[in-house]
């Protein structure tokens, strides 16, 4: 019987990790199998330099942004080493010489940097970061449902989407409107209807290709910047990031204790 399971995960990455930790909390027994000697998959901490076997790196995943709050706060990894410095303020160089940084916690000095470019639109970044979080604040629970079957007939299936329709009323009729542009607009066409400046509209296009094969121009990329922007490391900050203390290697270990 010290071999019956009710869950068996294959592969101890931080997905796998966290997919045996949640059939732990709801009380199965699980077990997560792992080929390597020791747990973590891309998010991991190593020490390549066989002279040098004090120096550690993180290997892959480089930095904390994307994980659900709701993951840090549920399994409570910050009692179990999950210690996030989240980094700023965010900097951007120009070839001219100018720059710009946006603080998290001082609008003040992010208007001062970036009226240099645009006044207007250093008054139209708050409401962007207001119009952000409103979005996020209905998507981002959304992330972690199983989608509903729109257009089945059965009654579950019935009630599963008008519960996420529930979800979604307080987005209103133009916020429902501008939620179905985002999943298919590039995030070049979303910030010309926000913003003047190309300096700002650069700035703000790296969060839609970051890790995607695709350029500004490409439908979807909007998603793709709003998605960077639903997650935070801990500090209530809307797509915060951060750095693990240990590397992120420790993440993965606060999941496995």
């Amino acid at each position: 019987m010290a071999n019956v399971y009710d869950a068996i995960v294959i592969g101890g990455g931080h997905n796998g990790l966290t997919a045996g930790a949640y059939f732990a909390r709801a009380g199965a027994r699980a077990v997560v199998l792992e080929a390597r000697h020791k747990t973590g998959g891309a998010a991991d901490t190593s020490a390549p330099f066989p002279d040098h076997p004090e120096i550690n790196v993180t290997t892959y995943s480089y930095v904390m942004s994307l994980m659900p709050p709701t993951i840090i706060r549920e399994l409570q990894l910050k009692r179990f080493g999950y210690d996030v410095t989240p980094f700023g303020p965010y900097y951007q160089a120009f070839p001219d010489g100018r720059s710009i940084k946006v603080y998290a916690d001082d609008a003040a000095k992010s208007y001062d940097s970036i009226a240099q470019f645009s006044k207007e639109d250093a008054e139209i970044l708050p409401k962007w970061e207001e119009w952000l979080q409103s979005v996020a604040d209905v998507l981002g629970p959304v992330l972690l449902r199983v989608p509903p079957k729109v257009g089945s007939m059965a009654l579950g299936d019935l009630l599963s989407t008008m519960d996420t329709a529930w979800k979604m009323r307080k987005l209103g009729v133009r916020g429902v409107g501008s939620v179905t542009k985002l999943f298919t607009m590039s995030v070049t066409d979303l910030l010309n209807e926000w913003f003047e400046s190309d300096a700002i509209k650069g700035m703000l296009a790296v969060n839609g290709v970051i890790g995607t094969w695709a350029g500004p121009d490409e439908a979807g990329t909007a998603y793709v910047m709003l998605h960077h922007s639903i997650g935070d490391v801990g500090d209530g900050h809307l797509g915060s990031w951060g750095f693990q203390q240990g590397g992120m290697g420790a993440v993965s270990d606060s999941i496995h204790r």
